[in-house]
């Protein structure tokens, strides 16, 4: 899955089972900071990764391809973590 390999690189350990995934927090709540996520298109891996990154503590995560994410530019726009 996708998603597994982007939370892996934020610093989440993550359970892969048939049709689901747990995906936990790091150690501490420490994201790794200056990821680069790669989005494949879609846009609910960008709006996900925007989200870890507001919560943590504004971590500083880079979303390779953030205007895949402009079909929800009202929930972009809400967040303010880019511009649309």
């Amino acid at each position: 899955m996708k998603i597994l390999a982007e939370c892996t690189k934020l610093g989440a350990t993550v359970e892969e089972f048939e049709d689901y995934c747990v995906i936990h927090p790091p150690g501490g709540n420490n994201v790794k900071y200056n990821v680069v996520i790669e989005t494949y298109d879609d846009h609910r891996m960008t709006l996900t990764c925007a989200l870890v990154a507001c919560v943590w503590g504004g971590a500083n995560v880079i979303i390779e391809d953030p205007g895949c994410a402009a079909k929800n530019s009202h929930i972009s726009k809400c967040l303010g973590v880019w511009p649309v």
